[in-house]
């Protein structure tokens, strides 16, 4: 049977995961955990639930197998063979079954957390959140490109809080092509980034410069909202709703309201009662745990540096209400927004420690901040 092939692909993970160990990288608790979820991709798909369950891993493996086979420009959509050219390089072997391309996410994620790890950019409370968030383990085993997105924006991330401007653009360049909205979005952090930034004269006149791209951004408002139209609606019939009880965004005014309304129904979705079966009972369980974090992360960040906290808050923001504008399915919106709720984390903690040299920490009894 072909899922035999895929123990292969598990042993290249395991075998990486005891080089970390062996070399002293990570430490055996790490690599311990690390093994665990090296198996993990044999246990989701067509284990847990079925893999039509989320049927665009089909999507991506079938490309996957056609770019292994060399066939190199598949007559596919632009994101998938993109996302299988980058996937193709890792040293994993066989894409024999979907679940083959849940262990090149895997190795993927692997490399990101180890070189994060090794750099002492994952610390105290960050390293907690990434080794057991559940989204982010689940996601990273199954054959989607989200696992990819997530690993250039962690790394662009990083080279926009070192002000490395030139290889920020060019690590965030190919998400132009495998997920357009996402690279826009990083955009509007480095314009967040460029507002704040201190010294010289942008800093002065950060407010000046922020009522700019507001006014530049109303010129456009019709445009942008015909835009947040087209995709609200395709997302509204794509989660099998009537398409005569569809709601439009409408005016300005009305697309400030339902952003400001649609930001914490964004967060939190799906809530318990909304759950339809038991998949996602435990996503909105992990919402309130996740939420729950976030509150003593962020108020934890304040304390140390209002302006920098601000930043992430106001992309954060932006990012969780732009998405409860156009997303209704619970199981997309936990897709789309593990990946900003990771990016909002590690990049916080990372400008934290890069500016003040500050590590959060977290125990059961109190939320404690210490200096390195």
């Amino acid at each position: 049977m072909v899922w035999y092939f895929d123990i292969a692909n598990m042993l290249v993970c395991v075998l990486a995961v005891l080089i970390a160990c062996r070399i002293n990288l990570i430490p055996y608790w790490i690599g311990f955990i690390l093994l665990i979820y090296s198996i993990l991709p044999f246990f989701l798909n067509d284990f847990l639930f079925p893999a039509r369950y989320m049927k665009d891993q089909f999507f991506y493996f079938n490309a996957m197998s056609e770019i292994r086979s060399f066939n190199l420009f598949p007559e596919m959509e632009i994101n998938a063979v993109m996302t299988s050219w980058f996937l193709s390089i890792l040293p994993i072997p066989f894409v024999e079954t979907v679940k083959s391309v849940g262990f090149f996410n895997r190795f993927l994620f692997l490399i990101l957390f180890l070189w994060l790890y090794s750099k002492k950019f994952l610390q105290g409370m960050t390293l907690f959140f990434v080794l057991f968030y559940p989204s982010l383990v689940l996601y990273t085993s199954l054959s989607f490109r989200d696992p990819l997105i997530l690993f250039l924006m962690i790394i662009g991330i990083i080279c926009l809080v070192d002000k490395k401007y030139l290889t920020f653009f060019l690590v965030i360049l190919p998400l132009y092509f495998i997920k357009f909205q996402n690279f826009f979005l990083m955009l509007v952090l480095l314009g967040i980034f460029m507002t704040f930034k201190k010294p010289p004269l942008n800093y002065r006149i950060r407010y000046f410069f922020l009522g700019l791209i507001i006014f530049g951004l109303y010129t456009y408002v019709d445009q942008i909202i015909y835009l947040l139209n087209l995709s609200r609606r395709a997302f509204f019939i794509e989660d099998g709703n009537n398409l005569l009880l569809y709601e439009p965004i409408g005016d300005f005014f009305n697309m400030l309201f339902l952003g400001a309304t649609s930001l914490p129904d964004f967060v939190m979705k799906p809530l318990p009662w909304q759950a339809d079966n038991s998949f996602q009972l435990i996503q909105s369980i992990e919402n309130i745990l996740v939420l729950f974090f976030l509150i003593i992360f962020t108020l934890n960040a304040f304390k140390k540096d209002k302006l920098i906290t601000i930043k992430w808050i106001l992309f954060f923001s932006f990012v969780m209400s732009l998405h409860g504008m156009i997303v209704f399915n619970y199981g997309t919106s936990v897709r789309y927004k593990f990946i900003f709720i990771v990016v909002h984390v590690v990049g916080l903690a990372y400008e934290l420690y890069k500016v003040h040299g500050y590590i959060l920490f977290f125990d059961f009894k109190k939320v404690i901040s210490k200096k390195k």
